[in-house]
């Protein structure tokens, strides 16, 4: 049913203030168009809401709704939704608890990963607890009562049966059905033993071995058998990133960063244009996903705060993004000023200098385990320019990345 879209939400609002269940609309792009929820722990949910629409959207040819019953511990439900003559929203209800969270429930709901005690304890007032009857029960009110729609006699499929179904129609079938995919069975085996590496490189942060594996021609026309066709690529592409989110969320880092990041170089697959950049783009994810899993432990600390270990978090999935204080800041919900203070109290060091620690650092195991040359290290590693890069090395190191390489050599000669 079409309904004036400032009536919706002035209902939207009202019905929070009653019920406490979120509502979230999310448009053709997957953006938030509207939220009846705030708080300070509104980015964090919309980490984990959102690939509960985008996948939705994947299955809304074959379902108009979806009861998200995966997680015991919290609830969703999922539809579309028309507002007006021409626009059509994803909308997702909930989080909706099945419990009161505890310190050993919080880890179990998919969005504790990126909270802190603060952010809980406002979550633990801001969301429902209701058991699945009355969720069902709530919804089928709230689709009658509140946005005027009929409401759906609920089905126990799950998402995942949806989305496989999608995925296996006639496009993909005529995909990986080419004859150029076809393996034989020692391809098969290789294949599989390179992904076996793939993926234990990047759950124990061997950056290095991924370099040359990406570098060896030989390797990447088995992961890429078909690098002509640029369809089939993406194809090989699509399953890598999922291998190494995979890898990353066993290596130890939550699901939502893990999930953050596969979804920013899968949407870049989108508009890749031949295999050259597309390999380019599994490459840069593997490596990013290899350098969380190596440094985070490195340099978090327990006598360090929980905001201080998270601000660390940031900046090393970040790397070798450039980010600001300010967005720092804004990310983690307090004020640039008081977070520079703390960051500089237990660490002894400003934020910025840890950025340009941690690129050096990554830059002085590049220069002694790879062949890259000093303009593309500068590059992988975001530095404005080389010149800016030399500058910076020679001032944390005393050396210039030449003579540093050039040591390295030496000692490795001397070792052998």
């Amino acid at each position: 049913m079409q309904t004036n879209t400032s009536l919706v939400k002035w209902r939207l609002e009202s019905y929070y203030q009653e019920k406490k269940v979120p509502i979230w609309f999310f448009d053709q792009n997957l953006e938030v168009a509207y939220t009846n929820f705030s708080t300070a722990a509104i980015l964090n949910l919309f980490e984990c809401v959102r690939p509960l629409a985008r996948n939705f959207m994947l299955a809304h040819s074959i379902e108009g709704y979806h009861l998200n019953l995966d997680n015991p511990y919290v609830m969703y439900f999922e539809f579309s939704y028309t507002i007006g003559k021409h626009s059509t929203y994803t909308m997702v209800v909930g989080p909706v608890l099945t419990v009161n969270p505890t310190e050993t429930i919080w880890p179990e709901l998919g969005f504790s990963g990126n909270l802190f005690a603060e952010q809980k304890r406002v979550l633990s007032r801001a969301l429902p607890v209701m058991d699945v009857e009355d969720f069902k029960l709530e919804i089928t009110n709230f689709l009658k009562q509140v946005i005027d729609v009929i409401p759906p006699t609920f089905e126990s499929d799950n998402i995942s049966a949806v989305i496989n179904k999608y995925s296996s129609e006639e496009d993909s079938y005529e995909i990986l059905s080419s004859e150029d995919d076809v393996f034989n069975s020692d391809e098969i085996s290789e294949l599989c033993r390179l992904e076996d590496f793939f993926q234990v490189y990047i759950t124990n942060g061997n950056t290095y071995q991924l370099y040359s594996m990406f570098k060896d021609e030989h390797t990447m026309g088995i992961l890429f058998p078909n690098k002509a066709s640029v369809q089939s690529s993406k194809v090989r592409a699509s399953e890598l990133l999922t291998l190494a989110r995979v890898a990353s969320h066993e290596s130890g880092n939550d699901s939502i960063s893990s999930y953050s990041r596969y979804q920013k170089y899968s949407t870049k697959l989108i508009d890749a244009k031949n295999y050259e950049t597309i390999a380019k783009i599994v490459e840069k994810c593997a490596i990013e996903f290899a350098r969380n899993s190596h440094d985070m432990s490195k340099y978090t600390n327990d006598s360090y705060s929980p905001m201080t270990n998270k601000c660390i978090q940031r900046i090393i999935e970040r790397l070798p993004d450039r980010i600001s204080l300010d967005e720092l800041a804004k990310e983690l919900h307090i004020s640039a000023k008081y977070l520079s203070a703390l960051f500089n109290k237990e660490t002894g060091s400003s934020i910025t200098d840890f950025m340009q620690d941690l690129r050096v650092n990554e830059a002085k195991h590049l220069l002694t385990n790879t062949e890259l040359s000093y303009l593309e290290i500068s590059t992988l590693l975001n530095f404005s320019s080389q010149s800016y890069f030399n500058c910076i090395f020679k001032k944390k190191t005393d050396l210039t990345p030449k003579e540093f390489r050039e040591r390295a050599m030496q000692k490795n000669v001397m070792s052998n």
